[in-house]
């Protein structure tokens, strides 16, 4: 069965560097994730285990610095979004709105922050949109249907791109985090290709100054 993973903006191609990580002390980067309404009977230590253990490990590895992950649950107007009801672009475009006002209301929580729903189903009917992302923006959602789509979402944030994902051999076929199309008989990598690495940490660096 195939899975796409896509972004709302063009994708750039790939820049190489010899560094694949920030340098920084401390980055201030907190990743904000709503779980939607729907996944109430799912703990946030249980979706930490599922969907982010993995990535903040890697992005550890790129940033060499802590990445801070907070959970808002029952947040009237953005843990209620009523996306399935949305083309998913509409979605996205309430949801960068929504988390907007909020952060706005919070007094801009997080150095360099980013804003992820999570949400039990596809954004589409036909079930191949598992999530959506502004590239280098600070909105995603992502759905829980593949381990891999949060990292895959949070990474169009950060400057990853799909032209830079690869298959690697790690004892079996795997699919880097920015892989576009998803099939099952190949497993999640669970890390960024060595390019999107470069992509990420230079992204970053950038933002410092």
């Amino acid at each position: 069965m195939r899975k796409h993973l896509r972004t709302t903006l063009p994708l750039t191609l790939a820049a190489l560097f010899h560094t694949a990580f920030v340098g920084a002390d401390h980055l201030g980067l907190t990743v904000w994730v709503f779980p939607h309404d729907e996944l109430a009977d799912i703990s946030n230590e249980q979706l930490k285990t599922d969907y982010f253990d993995d990535w903040l490990t890697e992005m550890g590895q790129i940033t060499k610095s802590p990445i801070e992950l907070q959970f808002r649950r029952e947040a009237p107007g953005l843990t209620d979004l009523d996306y399935r009801s949305m083309s998913g672009n509409h979605a996205l475009s309430v949801w960068a709105d929504a988390s907007g006002a909020w952060r706005r209301r919070q007094n801009s929580p997080g150095g360099m922050a980013r804003y992820l729903l999570l949400v039990r189903e596809p954004l589409d009917e036909a079930g191949t949109t598992l999530g959506l992302a502004h590239q280098t923006g600070t909105v995603a959602i992502a759905s829980i249907r593949s381990y891999a789509t949060p990292g895959h979402e949070l990474g169009h944030t950060f400057s990853a791109t799909h032209e830079a994902s690869e298959v690697l051999f790690n004892g079996w076929f795997c699919e880097t985090y920015m892989f576009p199309t998803r099939l099952n008989v190949r497993s999640n990598c669970y890390r960024y290709s060595d390019a999107n690495r470069d992509n990420i940490a230079t992204y970053l660096r950038r933002l410092q100054h």
